[in-house]
Parts: structure tokens; C-alpha cells; sequence
């Protein structure tokens, strides 16, 4: 892991959402993760980048596709799909386009589909339901603006940290402050965690990373 604060999309994902969610809390910034109820098609999928933001009218597929060329590769598509269960958003053909161009993953407070298809991709989308239904061609959607994704604003730029435990939107302006502060909470977790495996209690722990080695 870097020692410069400027963490790569890796190192992000090491470090956890749930370490990011509590490196923002500690910066007075509290309400910041994604609504429990979007979540991994696979358990070990984890991603992390800037968002790519998307919003949709529920089950039109144009934005997406206009997202698909637009994004940048490293790229995480935040889609606000007005958490619609029966039309998705995405499915297999979407992510192979996706993963082709270099985009990182995927976040939909919408429906998705072919989940094997996307699974076997190991490409990472994370989404409200899955569904069969199929989406429409029709021209509605925006790209690059405000969306709200499990109801948390999302601004083109944001950081995006997602894995099993959640979701983690990391303001832009925020960036190098929480990875300094999140980058030392995992640090102190690992310590913690090693010491406690050993047997010792929370207070013993505690006392014993505090020891200058």
C-alpha cells in the first residue's frame, strides 16, 4: 500500500468501505454510505474509482449505452434507476461492452440480469434487484450530473469503495483526507486484529500497539 496518501483503486479496495465509512464519520461526514439493500452479484466483488454518473428513466437502456463510450476507463457507473424492480438497466452484453472499455464496475439502484453471464465476466456490478425483464431503446436519461443511488447524492467524480460489506461515496474534495485517515484506521484494525488472535482482550490490545516496538 502506498505511504502518500494517494492510494491506487487496489488499495482502496484493501483498506474496505466499512474503513472508509468510518474515515468520513471521523471527518464529520456521517451519512455517506449506499443503502444496504444494493448489493454484490457475487460475494467477492469488490471495486473502487471515481463515478461515472447515470440517471435512467426505469428500464431505458439508452443512457446506459451512451455511458458505456463515454465513461473513462477506471471508471465506476453510479446508476439512479429509481429503484425499479420489474425493467432493468443492464445485464450480460452490457457488462462485456463495459469490462471491454475498462470500466471498473458498476453500482444500479435498479435491476440487472444475467447474472452468470456477468458473474463468470468477473466483472463487478452491484445492484437493487434482478429481474428477467428486458429494458427499453427509449432517449431518456441524463449522464454527469447529481443522481441519488441508495439514497446518497453521487456527483460525477465522487469515490466510489464497494464490497461485500457495502457501499462507500467519498466526496471529491474529500479524497486525500479520508485515504490518510482511512489508510491509518486499517493500519490500526490489522494491529488489533493480530493481537486479539493472539488471545489478548480489546484493552490488552489496545495497550499493546500503543508500545513503541
Amino acid at each position: 500500500m502506498n505511504d502518500n496518501n494517494q492510494l491506487t483503486p487496489s488499495d482502496w479496495c484493501q483498506v474496505g468501505s466499512a474503513n472508509v465509512s468510518d474515515a468520513m464519520r471521523n471527518l464529520g461526514k456521517h451519512f455517506q454510505t449506499v443503502g444496504s439493500g444494493i448489493t454484490p452479484l457475487a460475494s467477492d466483488m469488490k471495486v473502487a474509482g471515481p463515478a461515472f454518473t447515470v440517471r435512467c428513466y426505469p428500464g431505458a437502456t439508452w443512457a446506459m449505452e451512451q455511458a458505456l463510450e463515454q465513461a473513462q476507463p477506471g471508471d465506476v457507473l453510479v446508476v439512479d434507476g429509481g429503484a425499479s424492480p420489474d425493467v432493468i438497466l443492464m445485464g450480460g452484453l452490457m457488462s462485456t461492452r463495459a469490462k471491454a472499455r475498462g470500466i471498473a464496475g458498476a453500482v444500479l439502484d435498479a435491476a440487472v440480469r444475467d447474472v452468470d453471464e456477468i458473474v463468470a465476466l468477473e466483472f463487478p456490478v452491484f445492484s437493487r434487484h434482478v429481474c428477467p425483464q428486458g429494458g427499453t431503446f427509449a432517449e431518456i436519461g441524463e449522464l454527469q450530473i447529481t443522481v441519488c443511488c441508495g439514497r446518497i447524492p453521487v456527483n460525477p467524480g465522487d469515490w466510489i469503495v464497494a464490497d461485500r460489506s457495502g457501499i462507500a461515496v467519498v466526496p471529491a474534495a474529500m479524497l486525500s483526507d479520508v485515504a490518510k485517515e482511512a489508510q491509518a484506521i486499517h493500519v490500526k484494525e490489522d494491529a488489533l486484529a493480530k493481537r486479539l488472535a493472539l488471545g489478548e482482550n480489546f484493552e490488552q490490545a489496545l495497550k499493546s500497539i500503543k508500545q513503541p516496538s
